[in-house]
């Protein structure tokens, strides 16, 4: 029996590069009065603006609270209906019915599989459509032109769920500008382009759409003097706010951030433009080594984007080499080699099939990229030797 010469590390499709710099920023915040609501929240918040070149930034306890924390301040509701892509973590369809609104589903693009500007524009002309969100799948930035041309002409509000993209450009332009859109949603998950653990983040130009936004992250509590109603029980007799008070109109949630993941969302970020440069290193050295395989497609990428390359996703045809995905997953496994099919269309999940009974035929570029999709290893500490294994082994076994 041929002995099977693994990988010494495990390598899966993606995780977090911690420095020795990172840990002492977080162990000096646990040193210090405020672990929880503290200042360098705002300081994050403040640093990652600048970064990405928006006006206001509001951090948060996760993606899917941006996602949620967007529709609420946007006054997505019951009434509303929402579009999605088709190609998605749940999370960007789930956003929608945390608000009670109506879902539909546009088809992906060929090239990019990111959702398809005209096949938007045929739902937009059948039904009025509130909110659009995009998804810039796998780091590759969404048709942002186009669609922005659409929500001028259709008068719709527009969420780019930038999950995968921090750190990547269009035109020119930061992803999380919102130089096309009303807001940009973050994840800082460990296999994101920065991690704090669990986090997220939400930029904006609008300074209202800024205000809902803190207001509803944290219980819907207000304890600004202007706008409190119940003056009697707020203010004292020299008409100062009593120390204590704070009121609460509308229902709001408990999405905050911690000074403990703040701390490392600063000393990440002042590394991000590091991690994207090696991820577009290992992007094109897989470009190069992959090419040659006739069973493997690429997914092309736009000369007017800066891809950001949260994931690398090889297109296989399974059916030509007679292999089904499983058993080359488990063929990789076995040398080390993690890797992962992202996404599941959200129309083949049993709850949204069943709620809205969408149909499969409707989504052809959806299912051919669902089919042949399989994402591998790409890292910020992936090592050179690394990335020759997976190469290697990844042509021989898809043959």
């Amino acid at each position: 029996m041929k002995k099977i010469i693994r990988n010494k590390r495990f390598l899966p499709y993606g995780r977090q590069n911690i420095s020795n710099i990172d840990i002492q920023q977080v162990k000096n915040v646990l040193k210090n009065d405020f672990i929880t609501q503290g200042p360098l929240i705002e300081k994050f918040e403040n640093k990652f603006s600048k970064y990405v070149g928006s006006k206001y930034a509001v951090a948060c306890s996760s993606g899917t609270a941006a996602l949620h924390l967007s529709c609420l301040a946007l006054n997505i509701n019951k009434k509303s209906r929402v579009i999605t892509s088709s190609i998605t973590f749940i999370a960007s369809a789930n956003c929608a019915e945390f608000v009670n609104s109506k879902l539909d589903l546009v088809d992906v693009e060929k090239n990019s599989y990111c959702i398809c500007p005209n096949s938007l524009e045929k739902k937009l002309k059948k039904k009025k459509i509130d909110l659009v969100i995009i998804v810039h799948l796998s780091g590759h930035c969404a048709d942002l032109k186009k669609i922005y041309l659409l929500k001028k002409k259709y008068k719709f509000k527009l969420i780019e769920d930038a999950c995968h993209g921090l750190g990547g450009k269009y035109k020119g332009k930061k992803i999380g500008s919102c130089e096309y859109s009303d807001i940009s949603t973050f994840s800082f998950h460990p296999v994101k382009s920065i991690t704090t653990g669990e986090g997220g983040m939400i930029t904006t130009n609008d300074k209202s759409i800024y205000e809902k936004l803190k207001l509803y992250r944290s219980h819907g509590i207000i304890k600004s003097k202007k706008f409190f109603k119940n003056k009697h029980y707020a203010l004292d007799k020299s008409n100062s706010v009593n120390k204590w008070y704070y009121e609460m109109h509308n229902v709001g949630f408990n999405y905050r951030m911690t000074d403990i993941q703040a701390a490392l969302g600063i000393s990440q970020l002042k590394r991000l433009n590091k991690f994207i440069n090696k991820r577009n290193s290992i992007a094109n050295f897989y470009n190069k080594n992959f090419k040659t395989n006739n069973n493997i497609s690429l997914i092309n990428k736009s000369k007017e984007i800066k891809h950001s390359y949260h994931l690398y996703t090889l297109l296989i045809n399974f059916k030509k080499i007679n292999k089904t995905r499983n058993h080359i997953m488990k063929e990789l496994n076995k040398f080390n080699i993690g890797t992962q099919v992202l996404y599941i269309p959200i129309f083949l999940h049993p709850y949204y099939k069943k709620k809205y009974n969408f149909k499969i035929k409707n989504f052809p570029n959806s299912n051919e990229y669902y089919e042949k999709a399989l994402s591998i290893p790409i890292f910020f500490d992936l090592k050179k030797n690394e990335q020759k294994f997976i190469v290697d082994k990844v042509n021989k076994i898809v043959s």
